[in-house]
C-alpha cells in the first residue's frame, strides 16, 4: 500500500522533511513507524513518546492502515 506520512516538529527535523509518501507492506501504524525507523534511524529515540494520527484522528500503534491513508506522527508535547 502507499500512505502519506506527515512528521511534525522534532520528527520533521530528524528526517529533513515533513511530508512524503511511503510504499509499505505492513498493516498497522506501528509497523509503519518501524519501517520509518529503518529508513531514518534518527527517529528511533522518539518511539516511546510519539503520538499517532490516522486520517486526522488520534490512533494507537495497532491501528490498521489502508492504501491512501494519511499517517501523522507527533513528538511529545508539553505546555506551561
Amino acid at each position: 500500500m502507499r500512505v502519506r506520512v506527515k512528521l511534525f516538529s522534532l520528527l520533521r527535523e530528524a528526517v529533513g522533511t515533513g511530508e512524503f509518501f511511503v510504499n509499505f507492506s505492513g498493516e498497522t501504524a506501528g509497523e509503519l513507524w518501524e519501517e520509518l525507523e529503518r529508513q531514518h534511524p534518527a527517529l528511533a529515540p522518539f518511539r516511546p513518546a510519539r503520538a499517532i494520527a490516522v486520517n486526522r484522528h488520534h490512533a494507537r500503534e495497532d491501528a490498521r492502515l489502508s492504501d491512501g491513508d494519511e499517517v501523522a506522527f507527533f513528538p511529545p508535547v508539553s505546555g506551561g
